[in-house]
């Protein structure tokens, strides 16, 4: 059974996948960032055919964890690591349980919320995805 996930902010839909997240074997830094680049040509290209995916949300999610994986050092530790990776697998699977992100404008929603939950526990609230409608206080996310 995967660790629990200890950063309480990460939407309630989102937490059973980012457990199974958390215990994949590590891959390299490179790798990472090649998949949030990618991912992010991806969202501009639906964006462009004329599709709903929402390219400021998904670029201000791909800053973020571009920015965070650019800090990563021999200090950063596994199970920080493993957070961190997590939180890019999630944003670069694209029917991640709680809606396609391509599909409509609100479809990285989710996304954005994990990687904010993941900034803010790095202290790190400078790289908060802020093209967000404002909620209630309600972490979780319309389908």
């Amino acid at each position: 059974m995967p660790p629990p996930i200890r950063i309480s902010d990460i939407p309630d839909d989102a937490k059973p996948l980012m457990a199974q997240l958390m215990v994949e074997d590590l891959l390299p830094i490179h790798v990472l960032i090649g998949g949030v680049e990618n991912y992010r040509r991806v969202i501009h290209k639906a964006a462009a055919a004329g599709g709903n995916a929402n390219s400021v949300v998904g670029d201000e999610i791909a800053h973020a964890l571009t920015q965070l994986l650019d800090r990563v050092n021999e200090k950063t530790g596994a199970d920080n690591m493993r957070l961190i990776q997590a939180a890019v697998r999630y944003f670069v699977i694209q029917d991640d349980g709680s809606g396609h992100d391509l599909e409509s404008r609100e479809g990285l929603y989710d996304d954005a919320h994990v990687v904010n939950a993941v900034v803010r526990y790095f202290g790190r609230d400078d790289l908060v995805v802020r093209s967000l409608p404002q909620s209630s206080g309600n972490t979780n996310f319309p389908h």
